[in-house]
């Protein structure tokens, strides 16, 4: 939970009893590359703070491909609003993408826990924030006309990610081939060269 404790001590202090409550709050599990922790359909009523790792949700279209919707990076919780409808079915598949520890909380307890610490309800604030920041960077990259344009925003938005995701995963998730997400970063890392 060091990480954890980081993150909410960005935000504010928390007292040690404060800390106790949300510790008897908290059940964590390391989940192995690849290996699935939310499916789809499935009933889920938790929310998750990222530890360690890489999170992927995606979808399976009518022809069984997979179809990236979304990552989620360590330091930070994975929005409600991504994860589940209003009766608690989790709407995406959700993948560690290289070996992953999560931190889980029973949604409506951690609600109540933060409603009582008003200095904590920014937290709140700021998850709701990161999933529209995140919506908006998934239009950004899905409106984008040229391909390198896509990926290039997807670069800005997940710096330092690529080193977790496989390029099907990136290309997928700007709405792009893996051959023509293969043949950008070519050109890109050909430019690059050439420039230097």
């Amino acid at each position: 939970m060091k990480n954890f404790k980081l993150y909410i001590n960005r935000n504010d202090k928390m007292t040690s009893d404060e800390w106790s409550m949300l510790n008897s709050l908290v059940d964590s599990q390391d989940f192995k590359k690849g290996e699935l922790i939310v499916r789809k359909n499935e009933r889920f009523d938790k929310e998750i703070f990222i530890e360690r790792g890489v999170v992927r949700g995606f979808l399976i279209d009518d022809e069984g491909n997979e179809k990236s919707t979304a990552f989620f990076q360590e330091y930070e919780f994975m929005s409600t609003s991504a994860l589940r409808t209003k009766e608690e079915k989790s709407l995406y598949y959700y993948q560690a993408m290289c070996d992953t520890r999560l931190l889980f909380f029973n949604s409506k307890k951690l609600k109540a826990f933060l409603s009582q610490n008003k200095h904590l309800s920014k937290i709140g604030k700021q998850i709701k924030e990161k999933e529209i920041d995140r919506l908006s960077n998934r239009d950004d990259c899905l409106l984008q006309v040229k391909a390198k344009d896509k990926y290039l925003n997807f670069l800005k938005y997940y710096p330092n990610i690529e080193r977790y995701i496989s390029q099907k995963h990136i290309a997928s998730y700007i709405g792009i081939t893996p051959v023509s997400f293969s043949r950008i970063k070519k050109n890109l890392k050909y430019n690059k060269t050439v420039i230097n």
